[in-house]
């Protein structure tokens, strides 16, 4: 009997840690890998095995013999019902690489069945940024003590808001920053070292009134917490232990609601950066300098806010009082 794809799958992750993918990636990976494999075996009415990992439990009854053409095409037209087209090229991605090891590497297919898998049309991606209105209450909301909170720390997220909404920072960077990274100077900016995707780290200048913020904090963690070192995360719970994404999300979520603000499609706290990068661009309109603090590989991503506020620019050239002067009648 051929190995399951449980075990194939995990050999192929490890060959593909050989170039050090991120966590988040190697993640992504696995779930992509997990999600259709079950798709895959509930089309083929085959029985999960008693495993609590999604991972062993669908793959482990699986075997590159179910890969065909016609399994791998319902099972991505499956997928595709409710996932977002970015999921589900990446999802293909992953099957692609996967499904071409085992041709090349181990000679268990034949062909690659994902090549016959149509990739989804590519949509023009727009950033929905929160109005200035809202944003002022979200952050009211975050400044504001939250009398039902079984361990209230003000400060905490008032810190936290500031990173998101005065830094531009994404969710897995502000978990990673470390106290160090926020550096001072008596003749420039205060600078945060923020380390991005891809490794890659970029700097921001803060404002003075982020940095009063994160002073504020950081007094008071000494207070609840204790002290700390330069290598230490910066923001972290009030137990002294780091943050995670489902803490921030909970927290930003309750800034949301606090403030009366009904949740925009997609992650909270990737909102409010898509505002700040938005609020840059209404206020410079220079697409590289906004490249440089977003960290974003790619200009034509920070195009796509630059094509948000054109919106904005043709209200206010079709409210030119000219237009009046000019008409005929």
């Amino acid at each position: 009997m051929s190995e399951s794809l449980a075990t194939l799958a995990q050999q192929w992750l490890a060959w593909k840690n050989t170039a050090k993918p991120s966590p988040a990636t190697l993640k992504a990976r696995r779930a992509d890998l997990a999600t259709l494999g079950e798709i895959i075996a509930r089309q083929l009415g085959l029985e999960p095995a008693p495993a609590d990992d999604p991972f062993e439990r669908w793959l482990s009854v699986l075997q590159p013999a179910h890969l065909g053409r016609d399994a791998m095409i319902s099972a991505f037209a499956t997928y595709a019902t409710d996932h977002a087209a970015a999921s589900i090229r990446r999802c293909r991605s992953t099957w692609t690489g996967f499904c071409q090891w085992l041709v090349v590497h181990r000679q268990l297919l034949e062909t690659n069945p994902v090549e016959f898998v149509e990739p989804p049309k590519a949509r023009k991606w727009r950033p929905r940024p929160i109005s200035e209105e809202d944003l002022a209450r979200i952050v009211q909301a975050a400044q504001r003590p939250y009398e039902k909170a079984r361990n209230p720390w003000p400060e905490l997220e008032q810190a936290l808001c500031a990173l998101f909404v005065g830094a531009g920072v994404r969710v897995s960077e502000a978990i990673s920053v470390r106290v160090g990274d926020v550096r001072r100077s008596p003749t420039e900016h205060t600078k945060l070292f923020v380390t991005g995707k891809g490794g890659v780290t970029r700097t921001v200048p803060l404002p003075p009134e982020i940095v009063d913020v994160l002073d504020r904090y950081l007094e008071s963690r000494k207070e609840r917490v204790g002290p700390y070192k330069p290598t230490d995360p910066l923001i972290v719970r009030p137990n002294g232990q780091p943050l995670t994404a489902n803490v921030v999300d909970h927290l930003v979520r309750g800034w949301f609601r606090r403030a009366g603000v009904a949740p925009p499609p997609g992650a909270l706290a990737h909102s409010l950066r898509h505002t700040y990068a938005t609020l840059l661009v209404e206020n410079s309109g220079s697409v590289p300098e906004v490249q440089r603090l977003l960290g974003h590989a790619d200009m034509a991503t920070t195009q796509a806010y630059i094509d948000v506020t054109a919106r904005g620019v043709e209200e206010t050239a079709m409210a030119n009082p000219a237009r009046r002067l000019l008409r005929n009648d």
